[in-house]
């Protein structure tokens, strides 16, 4: 197993189990403990864990991808503002696709009232919009993520790469754990990160919705760069200087205002 795979897998125990020590790690992965120490202190650097005696702990568990059924039940009114923002954007028989996510599933919900086609790799955002005539549907094949039990409903893997590939949409409504000036667009996963990298490659237009939760924070991989979005709709807690930054790097960021426009 090569020292990004491992990575991320220590990532995934971590994000399950909030600690891990570094003889059980070395055990488990059939490494030095030095080695597991060296991907700790790694881990540490990106600001994902703290390091304590003999092994480390989640830093921000309530940030982690997997954490996500903890993330459908915050900033509700923040993710809704978004989706209202972010329908703006959808013309009558525009091609779109929604990538999974707790901040783009409200906005399957809205669709229906104009005739448009969806493609999605998220089963979640597929039943939202099952018995919306106005919606042709398009489903990615895949492996169902193994997170399956903490609410994910992604598919993920070559199939849905390939089917991505073979597409081109109007419009790609993206989803990140985590939004780093510095890094980019970052997530957990590598499937992830090879999903989201296909969807950016079908898309003419790349608009990301993100709640300000997100930004300034830093995951495990990165998978877009911020010159690779055309337009951020986020919430109203973002500073001006967070909008002129983005603004100075080609960016439009839309604010979604809780009490209107």
């Amino acid at each position: 197993m090569n020292s990004a795979r491992r990575l991320e897998e220590i990532a995934q125990i971590l994000a399950a189990r909030g600690s891990v020590e570094v003889q059980e790690l070395a055990k488990q992965f059939r490494v030095t403990g030095k080695t597991i120490r060296l991907d700790l202190d790694k881990l540490a650097r990106m600001g994902m864990v703290e390091r304590v005696h003999g092994g480390a702990v989640l830093k921000q568990p309530q940030t982690d991808l997997f954490q996500i059924r903890t993330r459908r039940k915050t900033n509700i009114r923040e993710k809704q503002a978004i989706a209202q923002k972010a329908l703006e954007h959808i013309k009558e028989d525009d091609i779109i696709l929604i990538d999974g996510g707790s901040t783009t599933q409200p906005l399957s919900r809205l669709l229906g009232e104009k005739r448009l086609t969806l493609l999605t790799n998220d089963l979640l955002i597929a039943g939202e919009v099952l018995e919306k005539e106005n919606v042709t549907l398009y489903v990615t094949g895949g492996k169902l993520s193994d997170h399956r039990r903490e609410g994910v409903y992604t598919l993920l893997g070559r199939d849905a790469e390939a089917l991505l590939q073979k597409y081109k949409v109007n419009k790609l409504f993206l989803a990140a754990t985590a939004l780093n000036f510095k890094q980019g667009l970052m997530v957990y996963s590598e499937d992830v990160a090879a999903a989201k990298k296909a969807m950016l490659q079908a898309a003419e237009e790349v608009i990301l919705l993100v709640d300000y939760t997100k930004f300034h924070q830093q995951a495990f991989l990165t998978f877009a760069r911020l010159e690779e979005i055309d337009t951020i709709i986020t919430d109203d807690r973002i500073p001006d200087h967070d909008v002129k930054y983005l603004e100075s790097r080609g960016i439009k960021v839309e604010v979604a205002r809780l009490n209107g426009p």
